[in-house]
This record gives structure tokens, sequence and C-alpha cells, in this order.
């Protein structure tokens, strides 16, 4: 209960910052440090967590978002959010782009599953693809997508930023496999994501 109580008063606390707040790379007041995440909301999970553990989904194809499925850790409480920003220029209000943050119960053991799987697949050593060479210099025939999403894993503590991204990793893994990182990768996103279906709650 306590965990839910301080999960929806920061919810609370960053909506009512909603007017306020630049988000997605704008960096104000103590985001000037090199160590934290360049989104204000993530940022500030990051400066009152002990551990933020992420899945992002970045689409630009048909309008800039994010969507994030965040998992927390503060002393030996965890606590789950959903976060969606909508990053269109044109949708800003008062200067601020506009989100929501809702808190998701998630049972202890589940978030501790998804650490262990962060650790076990060398997340910290995964370069992602920097957006290229998906199916290396010589990519099958139709093995090709423009209009998809980018996924990124964020592994953050109050010190250190660790962000591996790829683009549509499974469509590209089933077309063109092989890619050991991109498997270590896929297996952590989804595993979030079930974890999230399973307990958690869409927007």
């Amino acid at each position: 209960m306590k965990n839910i109580l301080y999960a929806l008063s920061f919810a609370i606390s960053l909506v009512s910052c909603a007017n306020t707040q630049k988000l997605a790379g704008d960096k104000t007041g103590s985001m000037e440090n090199e160590n934290l995440y360049t989104d204000s909301v993530i940022a500030s999970l990051q400066q009152n967590n002990d551990l933020v553990l992420a899945n992002v989904v970045e689409a630009n194809a048909w309008g800039q978002s994010a969507t994030y499925q965040i998992i927390t850790k503060k002393g030996e409480e965890w606590t789950g959010y959903f976060y969606y920003v909508n990053l269109m220029e044109s949708a800003k209000i008062n200067g601020s782009h506009p989100y929501n943050i809702n808190p998701v119960l998630l049972p202890k053991e589940a978030c501790e599953a998804v650490l262990k799987s962060f650790e076990k697949n060398n997340i910290a050593a995964i370069k992602g693809d920097g957006g290229k060479d998906f199916c290396g210099s010589n990519p099958p025939k139709n093995c090709n997508i423009n209009d998809g999403t980018t996924s990124r894993l964020l592994w953050l503590t109050k010190t250190n930023i660790i962000n591996p991204s790829f683009y549509e990793p499974v469509f590209y893994e089933s077309c063109c496999p092989g890619n050991s990182d991109r498997k270590k990768f896929i297996e952590v996103m989804q595993l979030i994501q079930n974890t999230f279906e399973k307990y958690g709650h869409g927007r």
C-alpha cells in the first residue's frame, strides 16, 4: 500500500507540472548533469530511485511519440509506471509536450526477474544497431520496413545511463536472424512487455 501511495503521489506531481516541464531532450536546472536521461520525467525518476529499468517504443513515421513501460526500485520498494509522451511540435501546450504517466502494480518477483534478465543478457555491453545495417551488408530481398518503430531498453542508476536501441528488432530478427545482441535485446524487451501485459495496463 505504501508503495502504491508513493507511486500515485509521484504521478500526480508529474502531471501537475505538465505545463511547466520541457520534455524529450530539453535540459533545464539539474538536468545539466550529463548522467541524467534527457527526458525530464525519466530524469526525475532516475534522480528519485536507485534503479530505473524500461522498455521504450519510439514512433516517428506517422507522428512522434514515445511509450515507456518502466520499473523502478528505491530501497526494497519496486514500482511500475506506464508513461506516454507526444513529441510532436504541433502538440505542445504552453511550450511543453503533452504526456501522461500512471503507476502500475507489479509483483516484486516479476520486477526482480526483469533485472536478472538485464544482467544475464549483459545489456550493458550491447550497442544497438544505430539505426542502420539491420541485416548486414547484403540484406535478403524484401527484408525492409520503412515506417516502423525503434525499441530501446533503459538501465539507469543515479550516475549511469545504458540505453541500447534497435529498429524493429523482432521483424529483422525474423527476416535476417543471427544477431546475438539483438536476440538478447528482444528477450529482455519481451519479458518487460509480458510483465506489463500480465499485471499492468495500457494507455
